[in-house]
């Protein structure tokens, strides 16, 4: 069984614990208000695809904690992760101290987990002004560029989220998917799948976050990129005509235990639905 440590880290009240709550344990975006902020670390295991846990360490982030992660926690902590996923808040009232402890965080990275893979999320997009959000990420994005590559950090995963949108799901489904194991192998087998079934697009995704884990194409130029899977994501229910089809996997999110999952494979020659 392979398990993944992944650190979920970015200052308090940025969206961390909601954004894991919609993905892993059914959430909707309303409910999310209730939650109360983390206090420490607390770990949830996530199984996917059968064989693959997420040892998944939702870090808080109030002042107070990072300066613990940073001295007495900061092998603990830091040390065998496969991935760090960091968040920012876009409407952040200090961004000088996020940036600080991002920074801080990608040093700690660098020394106990140099080829962990990186992920920064910019949260809460949908707070920014339609008309405004692609220049404004695009400039968060330049900032987060200068704070890795000040520290030596040479390859990392920007994306722009919000709970309110498919977003969030576009930007979880490609880390979860750089932590699967012999991914290629998985995706020949998905586009020979497709070929069989004669289809034009077929979406793999994990039944119980409905992340999607892979997709394969039969004629990348009848049609645009991705169409069937951003529809998938973008919508809570659809129903299209079109020769598709859909493979599906099973999971289940367990604190602290984890539990067998079965995948499985479908296909729907006329319709298509996300749950």
């Amino acid at each position: 069984m392979a398990k993944k440590k992944v650190l979920l880290m970015g200052k308090a009240h940025s969206g961390k614990t909601s954004m894991r709550s919609i993905i892993f344990a059914n959430y909707l975006a309303r409910d999310t208000m209730r939650l109360s902020p983390t206090l420490d670390v607390e770990h949830h295991h996530v199984r996917f695809l059968g064989d693959l846990v997420l040892n998944l360490w939702d870090c808080g982030g109030q002042d107070a904690f990072y300066e613990s992660y940073f001295e007495r926690d900061r092998e603990t902590i830091f040390r065998s992760v496969e991935l760090l996923i960091y968040v920012f808040d876009i409407e952040s009232d200090c961004p000088e101290k996020d940036f600080d402890h991002f920074a801080g965080v990608l040093e700690a990275m660098e020394e106990n987990s140099p080829d962990a893979r990186i992920f920064v999320l910019v949260h809460k997009m949908d707070l920014v002004a339609e008309e405004e959000r692609e220049l404004i990420l695009e400039d968060r994005k330049r900032l987060i560029e200068e704070s890795c590559l000040g520290v030596g950090v040479q390859h990392f995963q920007c994306f722009g989220t919000s709970i309110w949108d498919e977003t969030l799901y576009k930007a979880w489904s490609e880390i979860v998917t750089n932590l699967i194991p012999n991914i290629g192998v998985l995706e020949s087998h998905l586009s020979d799948f497709c070929r069989i079934c004669d289809a034009d697009e077929v979406v793999l995704f994990e039944r119980a976050t409905f992340l999607v884990i892979s997709h394969a194409q039969a004629k990348k130029d009848a049609m645009d990129d991705g169409t069937l899977r951003n529809t998938l994501m973008g919508e809570e229910k659809d129903h299209d005509d079109g020769n598709e089809a859909i493979a599906d996997g099973t999971g289940n999110v367990e604190d602290e235990s984890t539990t067998d999952a079965a995948a499985q494979m479908s296909t729907s020659p006329h319709s298509v639905s996300s749950p």
